[in-house]
């Protein structure tokens, strides 16, 4: 497979580092733990899901990637 077999095989490696980085630096206190990658818990009467090694998260039918916790602040000062 020559170059782009070695450029894909470090392509899945940094990924899977990156994941396993997100989901160490999570902090699940007030989350609702349904797995170690899915984690749930209510917003403003709404359930909010998120799968921190992703950084992925949604909330009322959207997804969302990035800082949940900063999303969480910006709902509930609304």
């Amino acid at each position: 497979m020559g170059d782009m077999g070695e450029y894909f095989r470090d392509h899945r490696e940094h990924h899977r580092i990156r994941r396993e980085r997100n989901l160490e630096n999570a902090d699940p206190s007030g989350w609702t733990q349904h797995t170690e990658y899915h984690w749930s818990r209510e917003l403003n009467g709404s359930r909010l899901d998120y799968w921190p090694s992703r950084r992925r998260f949604r909330y009322q039918g959207r997804t969302h990637t990035g800082d949940v916790e900063g999303f969480i602040r910006n709902r509930e000062q609304k």
